[in-house]
């Protein structure tokens, strides 16, 4: 039986993460706390799923595809359920985020759709014969950028 309530805790927790890195958030600093301990046990508690959330020290879920590289940068959320496999990282800049990309492009996946949500945000899906990848970034104010990355495996 295919377990639909982790996959979607994955992609709520990364679009969480993402949004709140790319934005502005006055509650950041109060709800830092809660966010790295009490979302990650709560999620594993009710899901099963394994969760790393901490902004200086997290690490790819294990069992991460190898086929799917990832930019240079730090790792600040990541989870895994059922074949599917998220992170949240930052990169130096918006090019290290889109090098990262054209890495998966290098990797052998095709890209397949892109949208581009302006001020260095654009969002890619590709897939290979296994995989579908989701690939976003957004830029920080500080000249950083945010990636998330999903990856789902094709109905078999």
């Amino acid at each position: 039986m295919r377990r639909t309530a982790p996959v979607a805790a994955i992609v709520g927790l990364g679009l969480a993460v993402s949004l709140s890195g790319c934005f502005a958030n006055p509650l950041e600093q109060i709800t830092e706390g809660i966010v790295e301990g009490g979302v990650e046990q709560i999620i594993e508690d009710q899901t099963g799923v394994d969760v790393d959330i901490d902004g200086s020290g997290a690490s790819l879920p294990d069992g991460w595809p190898a086929e799917v590289p990832v930019p240079a940068g730090t790792i600040q959320a990541s989870a895994a359920a059922d074949g599917t496999f998220f992170v949240t990282m930052q990169t130096a800049s918006a090019a290290d985020a889109e090098a990262g990309y054209q890495d998966l492009l290098a990797n052998g996946f095709t890209e397949t759709s892109t949208l581009d949500l302006g001020n260095d945000s654009k969002t890619f899906s590709a897939e290979n014969e296994t995989l579908t990848v989701v690939y976003l970034w957004g830029a920080n104010e500080d000249g950083t950028a945010v990636v998330q990355i999903t990856v789902t495996p094709k109905a078999q």
